[in-house]
């Protein structure tokens, strides 16, 4: 059973890594607006949505908690995210 001060401590970490994503889109919004190349400027917003997707993994999924066969099949949406963005940032800069 866990205690109030466990409660407290684990609502503390939840509501840290909550606005860490607040950020992290607040961010991803800011570099679009930023005069960077279009390439660049892709590259970065799908980094930070892959960094984004690692916290929520990691954190509300319990990922840090569980065997090594839960993280190889968690890896696997992680490299269609990979081979998406490498697909699909060419297109998008060079076409525009």
């Amino acid at each position: 059973m866990e205690t109030l001060l466990e409660s407290a401590a684990t609502r503390a970490h939840y509501i840290a890594i909550w606005r860490w994503l607040v950020f992290f889109v607040f961010a991803a919004l800011a570099i679009t607006l930023l005069p960077l190349p279009k390439i660049v400027s892709l590259a970065l917003v799908f980094g930070i949505a892959l960094i984004k997707a690692a916290m929520v993994m990691r954190d509300y999924m319990h990922l840090k908690s569980e065997k090594l066969i839960i993280h190889a099949i968690a890896l696997i949406p992680i490299l269609l995210f990979i081979g998406l963005m490498l697909t699909l940032i060419p297109d998008i800069a060079l076409h525009r």
